[in-house]
């Protein structure tokens, strides 16, 4: 299945287009833990915002799916007046060769299979919709003059070089695919580590529309250079979610499960006293920054029990200090904050290891 490119029509554009979606949203700017500083929060006027508030995620797969494989050009010309030309390309329906790469991609017995399976394990997105309906609400109160994104799903056949949720312009778009169940076959033929599959669970779709792709869009335009500057960058946004997402628990907050979640709180103190005896803080080395950053299954220093994205992690808590300390910080004003150096010292964040 590594070798199947046909994912959907937008083909020959669409990785290009979601890096810079994402590059856009990252740039875009306008102007858990029980101890977590949540801003002060009406709840009636939460509920009265929720009232206005009427998330619809458009199913681009059903209507794909349903086009009928003898005149994709006409069932095409229909859907592009109801979906983004990040999805149907402009006169798309003219190219010949796209025309073959589509009905080759709705035909393909795999890709078929992963369809059904993700109708079956979401015959409606109700209850996803209901989520991102409460959190925007919450968002609308942080953010009163934003307006809110679109959602669409879709199924493209499973493809792990892509992020699971992405935004573009206003825009967000889901694959249904990669939220099927850790188990689900086809996650580990093509070679999807179990760090990454535990995290595909309908439970982190609502979540993963925050943090992947509406957490950028508050940001502000700086791009981070050192480690500590990556630290609070990520950190920020996983106060963002948070703050989103106010019930729920700090482990899905982060992506950790239940051993990795508690070696992290555990660990604090280690993690942060190894990174200022090796002077890594202001490290620029992307190997020390992927290292601390990225998607790993463990962080190398600290041995096979350890979660990757350990920095993420302490970022996260450098923030959640930050914020206990400075009541007065809205969280728009945090998401504009470029200084990391700043929100580190005004933070206090001395841990101690439990």
């Amino acid at each position: 299945m590594k070798n199947k490119k046909i994912l959907w029509i937008s083909c020959l554009a669409v990785l290009l287009l979601t890096i810079v979606g994402i590059l856009i949203w990252h740039f875009s700017s306008n102007a858990n833990s029980d101890n977590t500083r949540k801003e002060d929060i009406s709840e009636s006027e939460i509920r009265k915002i929720e009232k206005n508030v009427d998330i619809h995620i458009s199913r681009y797969e059903k209507d794909l799916f349903a086009l009928d494989t003898n005149h994709l050009k006409q069932g095409l010309q229909r859907l592009s007046k109801k979906y983004p030309e990040m999805l149907i390309g402009d006169n798309v329906w003219n190219e010949p060769e796209m025309l073959l790469q589509l009905k080759a991609y709705l035909s393909d017995p795999v890709i078929v299979e992963i369809y059904k399976d993700a109708l079956k394990t979401f015959p409606n997105l109700t209850p996803i919709e209901t989520e991102l309906n409460h959190a925007l609400s919450l968002y609308l109160n942080y953010f009163p003059n934003e307006s809110l994104p679109k959602f669409y799903s879709l199924v493209p056949g499973i493809n792990t070089e892509m992020p699971s949720v992405y935004g573009y312009d206003n825009d967000i778009f889901i694959h249904l695919d990669m939220y099927l169940g850790k188990d689900y076959k086809y996650y580990s033929q093509v070679g999807m580590p179990l760090f990454i599959s535990e995290r595909c669970d309908k439970k982190f779709l609502p979540r993963d529309c925050i943090y992947k792709a509406l957490s950028y869009k508050n940001m502000a335009q700086k791009m981070p250079i050192t480690l500590l500057d990556n630290m609070i960058f990520e950190g920020k946004r996983l106060y963002f979610t948070e703050m989103m997402f106010p019930e729920m628990s700090g482990q899905d907050v982060v992506g950790y499960n239940d051993a990795k979640f508690k070696w992290a709180m555990e660990n604090q103190a280690n993690v942060w006293m190894y990174i200022i005896e090796k002077d890594l803080l202001f490290s620029k080395q992307n190997e020390i920054i992927r290292q601390f950053i990225e998607e790993t299954p463990f962080t190398k220093a600290f041995g096979n029990d350890s979660p990757g994205r350990i920095g993420t992690f302490i970022g996260w808590k450098i923030v959640q200090q930050y914020m206990e300390k400075h009541p007065e910080t809205s969280l728009a004003e945090l998401m504009q904050i470029t200084d990391a150096q700043l929100i580190l010292n005004q933070s206090g964040y001395k841990p101690i290891n439990k």
